[in-house]
């Protein structure tokens, strides 16, 4: 009987510790790590999950657990929700924050607030000033100024060290700016960056037997192969 109890103990302790929900909890709290969904321009073949087609703007955008997709042929990208589409309930896993005594409600890299009509949630601009314990999924580094700023659909975060220890991350700017006003200037494309066609101007350069693009500022790509054998071209240098 004993040696009965005790082998139901182990499969129920070893069944617990792979429960999907759990392994998905956030250290800081019980809520997801958006690190596991989708990021920003992502192509899927098809969305898992429960859908619902929401048009607006003319487009007929598809949302599935928090996430928006566009329609593009035959697959879909995930992109950011435009400002102003609604939602009737909000993603599992959502945080409530508020910035001064005005709540939001946050998921994934959208902000939403009630929007019109019962039961309706509108997404709107990330408020200056909200703080989140994680960062969306897909958002870079930049640094301005000798500081570093994470970055999101132009919105930009940094870091905030709790009493706790724990690092937040606070909305400082929107759109190219950060609270202090000081416009950041994009310095073009950086090491690593891929994209899918060479600045107007670029010639074709050799240098140790390889073959490179140099562009007009002076930024040096080197041909790739994209997804679907395309081509693509990844910054090398400057």
């Amino acid at each position: 009987m004993d040696s009965i109890i005790l082998r139901s103990f182990c499969i129920a302790t070893i069944a617990l510790s792979f429960t999907p929900d759990m392994q998905a909890q956030h250290r800081y709290g019980h809520y997801r790590h958006y690190g596991y969904g989708p990021y920003r321009g992502q192509r899927v073949g098809y969305i898992s999950g429960p859908r619902y087609v929401i048009p607006f703007g003319g487009i007929s955008f598809h949302y599935s657990n928090g996430y928006y997709y566009r329609p593009y042929g035959s697959y879909f990208r995930v992109v950011a929700p435009p400002i102003g589409i609604s939602i009737n309930i909000l993603p599992h896993g959502y945080r409530r924050v508020y910035v001064g005594r005005v709540p939001y409600y946050y998921y994934g890299g959208a902000y939403y607030r009630p929007g019109a009509g019962p039961d309706r949630y509108e997404v709107v601009d990330a408020p200056p000033g909200a703080s989140v314990p994680e960062l969306p999924n897909g958002a870079k580094v930049v640094v301005i100024n000798e500081q570093k700023y994470y970055e999101l659909d132009g919105t930009y975060y940094k870091e905030d060290i709790k009493d706790n220890e724990e690092i937040w991350y606070t909305v400082v700017g929107k759109d190219g700016k950060i609270n202090t006003d000081e416009e950041y200037v994009d310095d073009g494309p950086i090491e690593g960056d891929i994209v899918s066609k060479l600045p107007a101007g670029s010639k074709i350069v050799t240098l140790n037997g390889n073959k490179y693009y140099v562009s007009p500022g002076d930024v040096y790509y080197e041909e790739t192969a994209g997804p679907d054998n395309t081509i693509r071209y990844k910054v090398i240098g400057k």
